[in-house]
């Protein structure tokens, strides 16, 4: 809340007074202006030192203080002589309390806690004070003689309803409403230009309604016919991993690397089987049978070519068909077997320790001879 601006009584002076003569302890915070508060905070400065305290920095700051401590504190009613001073940019406004003939007591306006304490100085009063406050006031606060301007708004449409009721209207009813500026009708005109642009997307005015789009409007272009034909799209461009043709002269790039390491677990995902080992394409009865006949093809496998004849006839056939390897792939091994194998090497190898006078063939004839006799025992 703002206080309103008015001199400094007799009071505040004595109140302030109670504090600094002699200064015992720190000044309420509520009694000193706003700038010597930001000195005392930003400087750590505290009342053991009251030349930095209490006054600004000044080459009589330390006698102006030395009065002040041995000065009696007058009575609430007497009548002190006060100064008023504003500083030409009219920011602060400040009151000088003269106490005795050798000290003044300078307080700062502030508009929301009125009077606070802010220096302490030596008599004379400032040249530029007044001993009036008004004086001092009008310069701290000019008035403004010069007239506030007067803003008018003019209404030009009938009623503000129109522009709602615009959207409410039909929806064959596209017209919009009726201006009261007429536009030029010279198609090169300035109105013309904008108007192009209305018809499409909206006025751009507030004022006025955009118009409505055509629901039964055609499309041109022909893209949206339902008569128009398919797109018809590869389902080779619809894969995410799309295996790239390898070439034996040109090794891949090792960008490749992960892309083909992809697919390759995409097909493993999928259950995809493996190509056939036989070829399915048609052929004679005579390779067919060739083909099939297993004693055939583990004869190529087995063995080389016995005479230049055979070569001769499996290089003939070499792309009618596929040779299969007969051979098992992998056996199935019983883990109980793998775990008594083991158990059997670690025996042998504790029974070899006390045996190292013989030959290991004799040692693993004479072990398996024990063991023999021990199954048999069985």
């Amino acid at each position: 809340m703002t206080a309103t601006a008015r001199g400094l009584s007799a009071g505040t002076v004595c109140v302030l007074l109670d504090y600094v003569c002699p200064l015992t302890g720190a000044v309420p915070p509520h009694l000193l202006s706003r700038p010597l508060l930001q000195r005392h905070h930003f400087l750590a400065l505290s009342p053991e030192k009251p030349a930095e305290y209490l006054a600004w920095p000044s080459a009589q700051q330390s006698r102006a203080v030395h009065l002040l401590q041995s000065v009696p504190v007058p009575p609430p009613d007497s009548s002190i002589s006060v100064n008023y001073s504003a500083h030409s940019a009219g920011d602060n406004l400040f009151a000088h309390a003269r106490i005795t003939p050798d000290l003044r007591l300078v307080f700062l306006w502030d508009n929301h806690a009125g009077w606070l304490y802010h220096n302490v100085a030596l008599m004379p009063f400032p040249p530029d004070s007044y001993p009036s406050f008004e004086r001092a006031y009008a310069v701290y606060a000019p008035e403004d003689f010069l007239p506030e301007p007067g803003y008018t708004l003019n209404v030009t449409h009938d009623d503000d309803d129109s522009y709602w009721d615009a959207y409410a209207g039909s929806d064959h009813d596209d017209r919009a409403p009726a201006s009261t500026n007429a536009l030029d009708p010279n198609p090169n005109s300035e109105d013309a230009y904008w108007a192009q642009y209305s018809a499409v997307q909206g006025s751009g005015d507030s004022t006025l309604p955009s118009p409505r789009p055509g629901r039964n409007a055609k499309h041109q272009d022909g893209l949206h016919n339902k008569s128009s034909e398919r797109i018809i799209i590869p389902s080779d461009d619809l894969q995410m991993y799309r295996e790239e043709p390898y070439n034996p002269l040109q090794p891949p790039e090792p960008s490749a690397l992960a892309s083909r390491l992809a697919a390759l677990a995409m097909q493993s995902r999928s259950g995809a089987a493996s190509p056939p080992l036989i070829d399915d394409s048609p052929t004679s009865d005579t390779d067919s049978n060739t083909a099939s006949a297993p004693g055939v093809i583990e004869t190529t496998t087995s063995a080389p070519a016995a005479s230049s004849q055979v070569s001769i006839q499996s290089q003939n056939n070499a792309d009618e068909f596929c040779v299969v390897d007969s051979s098992p792939t992998a056996e199935l091994v019983d883990p109980t077997q793998e775990i008594l194998q083991e158990h059997i090497k670690s025996l042998y190898r504790l029974w070899k320790l006390g045996r190292s006078d013989r030959l290991a063939t004799q040692e693993k004839v004479v072990f398996l001879a024990t063991v023999k006799r021990a199954l048999e025992q069985l």
